[in-house]
């Protein structure tokens, strides 16, 4: 029992190591509740994705998928990828878990730390869709452990609560 409760002590006062600290203590990672999941995973300029649940990450969750995103942009790097972000320091996050297909996912929403956003990061998630490339995000499968993407805003994908053909078929109207 009390090594249970040290455990949970050190992991509730652990600081994550890519969150760098100032003398304000600027928050630069946000674990977003399951309930607020829908806001991060539907972006106009980035993949969209549909999951069946969303689950909220841990503080210990985030610190190890931060340590290897470290070295998974380390190595897009050495392979000369057509998109590495800079340095994780530059960017506050957010981050949500979710089901999909069976299979367990961390995703994780970047944005340039200096942004003037129009949303509360901690209420709301951040999607821009003026396809500003620094604004970026990864898709980790929990399954496989693996990334199966890293991918920035630069593409047009269906805007918010457009009809997605591969889901279901249009509503007829109503006469």
């Amino acid at each position: 029992m009390l090594k249970t409760l040290l455990l949970i002590g050190l992991i509730s006062s652990m600081s994550f190591a890519s969150e760098p600290r100032s003398d304000n203590r600027e928050k630069f990672i946000y674990i977003m509740p399951d309930d607020r999941g829908w806001q991060l995973v539907e972006q106009c300029t980035r993949s969209v994705y549909y999951p069946e649940t969303f689950w909220r990450v841990t503080e210990a969750q985030v610190d190890a998928i931060e340590k290897r995103l470290v070295k998974h942009l380390e190595k897009l790097k050495e392979q000369k990828a057509s998109f590495v972000p800079e340095a994780l320091n530059n960017y506050k996050r957010q981050y949500i878990g979710f089901e999909l297909e069976g299979e367990s996912y961390f995703y994780g929403n970047f944005f340039p730390k200096d942004a003037d956003l129009e949303v509360d990061p901690i209420r709301r998630g951040v999607v821009t869709c003026r396809g500003d490339k620094r604004y970026w995000g990864f898709l980790f499968n929990i399954d496989t452990f693996k990334f199966v993407t890293v991918e920035r805003n630069d593409k047009m994908v269906k805007p918010p609560g457009a009809w997605d053909p591969k889901r279901s078929k249009p509503q007829e109207p109503q006469k």
